[in-house]
Parts: C-alpha cells; sequence; structure tokens
C-alpha cells in the first residue's frame, strides 16, 4: 500500500511539474518576444514619450548630507505639467565640474524607491568610481507613492499595476518621460556632458530601462542588472509597454545584461535569454551563480570595468 501511494505522490509531483513548466513558457512567450513589432509601428510607440522640453524644472533641493567624502542632495524637479520628480543626486564632496559622467539609477519594486538601501549602495559604489548618479523614484513608489499599491506584496503590485495592461502602459509613459528630463535635469541644471550619460535599471527598474535604453536615444550605455521580459508573476504587455519591442533598437549603444542563474524572479530560460537573443550587438550579459539580486566581488569588478569603457 505504501509503495503504491508513494508511486502516486511521485506522479502528482511530477504532472505538477511539467504543468508549471508549461505555464512558465506560456507566459514568457508573447507574440512580441517571439517577433517584435517593426519599425513603422515602433515609431508610433514613439509618439507616447514625447514631452515639453521647454517646460520649468521647478527645482527644490530638499536636504543635503555630506558624509564620507560624499554629497547627498534630495531633491525634486517638474517633469510634466504638474508631475514632480523626486531624486537623490551623488556627487563626491568639492566636486568643481560635473561635466560627468553621470548615471541615472532605476530601482526596483520595493516601496522605498530610490531610498531603498540597495539602491543607496548601489549609488555609492558607482559614484566611488567615477560616476555622478542620478537615483530617482518611479511613479507610484518611494516619495511618489499613492493609494493605488498600498502593500506593496508582489500580489498587490501585480493584481493593481503590473497585470493592467492599460495601466501599466501609462505607468510606463509617464516613467520614460520621467527619465528623459532627468536627462534634461543633468544637463540643463547640472552641467553634466549629455554624451557621458548612461543608465542603470535593478529588477523592475531594468525591465523599465530596456524600454527606455530603446525609446531614449541620447542615453550612451545601458545596464540592466536583473530584470527580463516577465517576472514570475506577470501575464502579458500591450505593444508599447513590453521591452522585447525596444532592446533590440538599444544597439548600436552597448548594452550589458547581469542576471542570476537560480532567479524565481526574472527565470534565466524563459524571461532572460529569449529577451537577450533580441538586443543586438554590442551586446553581454554575466551569469551570476544564484538568485534575484545575486552579486559577487568579481561581477561587481566586471560591472565596473564595463561602465569605465563604455560611460566615460
Amino acid at each position: 500500500m505504501n509503495y503504491y501511494f508513494r508511486l502516486a505522490m511521485l506522479l502528482i509531483v511530477g504532472l505538477f511539474a511539467i504543468l508549471s513548466a508549461l505555464i512558465a513558457q506560456e507566459q514568457a512567450s508573447d507574440e512580441w518576444l517571439a517577433q517584435p513589432v517593426d519599425d513603422q509601428t515602433f515609431q508610433t510607440h514613439l509618439d507616447f514619450f514625447t514631452y515639453d522640453q521647454t517646460l520649468p524644472f521647478e527645482l527644490q533641493s530638499i536636504g543635503v548630507k555630506e558624509y564620507e567624502g560624499i554629497r547627498k542632495e534630495h531633491l525634486s524637479f517638474q517633469s510634466t505639467p504638474g508631475v514632480h520628480v523626486f531624486a537623490n543626486l551623488y556627487s563626491p564632496i568639492g566636486l568643481s565640474s560635473k561635466n560627468g559622467p553621470a548615471l541615472i539609477l532605476l530601482h526596483g519594486g520595493s516601496p522605498g524607491g530610490k531610498d531603498s538601501p540597495y539602491v543607496d549602495d548601489t549609488a555609492k559604489l558607482l559614484m566611488r568610481a567615477g560616476w555622478i548618479v542620478l537615483a530617482v523614484d518611479f511613479q507610484y513608489f518611494g516619495e511618489r507613492s499613492t493609494s493605488l499599491l498600498t502593500t506593496f506584496t508582489e500580489e498587490d503590485k501585480h493584481d493593481r499595476l503590473y497585470n493592467q495592461p492599460s495601466m501599466y502602459l501609462a505607468w510606463m509613459i509617464q516613467n520614460v518621460k520621467d527619465i528623459g528630463r532627468s536627462f534634461d535635469f543633468l544637463v540643463d541644471q547640472i552641467g553634466v556632458d549629455p554624451k557621458r550619460i548612461g543608465l542603470i535599471g535593478i529588477s523592475r527598474g531594468a525591465q523599465v530601462g530596456a524600454i527606455v535604453g530603446g525609446a531614449e536615444r541620447r542615453l550612451v550605455a545601458i545596464v540592466l542588472l536583473h530584470g527580463g521580459h516577465f517576472d514570475a508573476l506577470e501575464r502579458g504587455h500591450l505593444p508599447a509597454a513590453c521591452p522585447a519591442n525596444y532592446i533590440g533598437r538599444i544597439s548600436p549603444r552597448p548594452l550589458l545584461m547581469i542576471n542570476g542563474t537560480r532567479d524565481t524572479d526574472y527565470n534565466k530560460d524563459t524571461s532572460v535569454l529569449p529577451l537577450y537573443r533580441l538586443a543586438k550587438p554590442p551586446r553581454k550579459i554575466i551569469w551570476v551563480e544564484g538568485g534575484h539580486g545575486s552579486f559577487t566581488e568579481e561581477v561587481r569588478s566586471a560591472m565596473l570595468r564595463w561602465l569605465q569603457e563604455n560611460v566615460k
């Protein structure tokens, strides 16, 4: 009796594993991942992201902290009419010239946004390695949080935002505009050389970053950390909000992706590799043995070397 019971349980477990794999494959195989939109359609997507570059920034410096050789300025500026971006600007204390190089840093899906510890640590690492860093909040996150997201659990974010196609597209459009205005801010208000600004996105920020990289041609290089096409709970995108339609258009600017081999959020085989295959040279992917957010000193050093070669 015990033998047949164990056999039945093994069969059930096996069937469940097969079913889970099939579901993952289906989730990661929307039509744009198989065949991105053509150039004419893509041009219509770019129309979503236009904004008024002459709009006053209405810059506000909220506070400044200086510590360990770092000057961290908390500020806000107007992105689109009535919409303000909150950001942290990291630069060396006493820096006489701020003409670059610089990086715009995008956070993941954490409620703290730009103020999350991992974002702060990344920004300080990059600043000490030679870049001015502007870390910004996405709409609905950090200082821009609203009643839309309340608990910031994965279910909350997916039910209310990520799996709401029209709302997710509107969110993506606003974020792309905000990042374009972040570029403008660095150039017009800080004095950064426009030919020396790159972008780094982390997790959800990497998914957004793939779209920004294809849409915002002024960025000189793109780094996507632990992102992909779909995360584990996403069901689909409208074409204008799908990174599969943008990542191939980052070229000829360089692209670096860093991902975990055992990431259960952005799966290597169904989310990361299919998206990476759509990218065009110059491109590079570095694998970290581990799960979502995994890093090693070797990989961190490789990322900094890549940035020194491409955002200089």
